[in-house]
């Protein structure tokens, strides 16, 4: 079953590994999670979203189109713990610019979600096409997240 407006209906394991053709050493990088790191999150920890996804929606006549820009964003939103979490493998964040809080939109799945220099989870998705309200983003600190990336490192 393929995606229907960003709802679930994909494929669960939302990992991916890019192999550069040369090492990149001049650059700090973010550290993978401990197991079971983001599940000890309190609710309303800071999480930032990374992406290059949609910033701005023509508004006017439909259909409302949303831009992309090609540049790399980052907003500070925060975690939502509930019980209506689309599967034990994701994050919910608040999804609400108009709240001074980042938002995934169109574009930024892949995307890192980071606390301090912790790659918590990668975007996946969210739920209306406003890219308002709450998004999903895959936990890397899964066992299964941990063994995938790790069998690529060293």
């Amino acid at each position: 079953m393929g995606c229907g407006k960003g709802l679930p209906g994909f494929d669960t394991h939302d990992v991916g590994i890019v192999i550069l053709s040369r090492p990149v050493t001049d650059r700090g990088f973010a550290v993978l999670p401990s197991l079971g790191f983001a599940g000890a999150l309190p609710m309303k920890s800071q999480v930032t979203v990374v992406g290059y996804g949609a910033q701005t929606q023509n508004r006017g006549k439909p259909p409302h189109e949303w831009h992309l820009d090609q540049n790399r964003y980052f907003a500070p939103t925060q975690l939502v713990q509930s019980n209506d979490v689309f599967k034990p493998e994701f994050i919910k964040l608040s999804d609400n610019p108009a709240q001074g809080k980042g938002g995934v939109c169109f574009g930024d799945s892949g995307g890192p979600d980071l606390v301090g220099n912790i790659i918590v989870a990668v975007n996946s998705y969210f739920t209306n096409l406003n890219c308002s309200g709450v998004a999903y983003s895959y936990r890397v600190d899964t066992a299964d997240a941990l063994s995938f990336i790790n069998s690529f490192l060293q």
